[in-house]
C-alpha cells in the first residue's frame, strides 16, 4: 500500500496533484505491471514495449501529456490489482493500481488525453425506470 499521508485531500485537485508525482518518483518504469496486466492483449498491446508504456505512466501521473500507448493502457484498467503484486516497488510503498488510476484521472482530466464517457439517454432511460417503480401518487410528487 502507498505511504502517503492519509489526510484528506482539499479537493481531487490536490490529491492528484500531491499524490501523482509521490508515486510516480517510487515508480523505476521496469514494466512489471504492464506485463501483468490483462488486459494489455485485449487492447492490442501485448507487443508494446513494457518499460516505455510504464516510463509514460509516470509521465501522466505527473500531469503531463503521455505516449498513446500508455493512455489506452490505463484507459482500459480492469482494477484487476495484479499490478500491484507484480510491482518490485510495493516494499518501497509504491501502489501501482493507483499510479495506473491517478494517471487515467490525469488523462480525463488535466492532459484531455481520452475522453470521457458521454451517454445522452442515460437520464431519459433513469427517468422512465423510476416511473415503472413509483406509484401515481409518487410520480405526480417527484415528476
Amino acid at each position: 500500500m502507498t505511504k502517503l499521508q492519509q489526510d484528506k485531500a482539499a479537493s481531487s485537485q490536490a490529491f492528484l496533484a500531491d499524490a501523482g508525482p509521490a508515486l510516480a518518483d517510487l515508480c523505476t518504469a521496469c514494466g512489471a505491471c504492464f506485463r501483468a496486466c490483462p488486459m494489455a492483449d485485449h487492447v492490442g498491446l501485448g507487443g508494446a514495449d513494457s518499460t516505455a508504456v510504464t516510463h509514460g505512466l509516470r509521465v501522466l501521473a505527473r500531469g503531463l501529456a503521455g505516449p498513446a500507448e500508455t493512455v489506452t493502457w490505463v484507459g482500459a484498467c480492469a482494477k484487476s490489482g495484479l499490478c500491484v503484486e507484480a510491482c518490485p516497488e510495493k516494499s518501497r510503498g509504491l501502489d501501482a493500481m493507483l499510479l495506473v488510476r491517478i494517471a487515467r484521472q490525469q488523462a480525463l482530466g488535466s492532459t484531455k488525453q481520452l475522453a470521457g464517457k458521454r451517454d445522452p439517454t442515460a437520464f431519459p432511460r433513469v427517468k422512465t425506470f423510476a416511473r415503472l417503480q413509483l406509484t401515481d401518487e409518487e410520480l405526480k410528487k417527484w415528476l
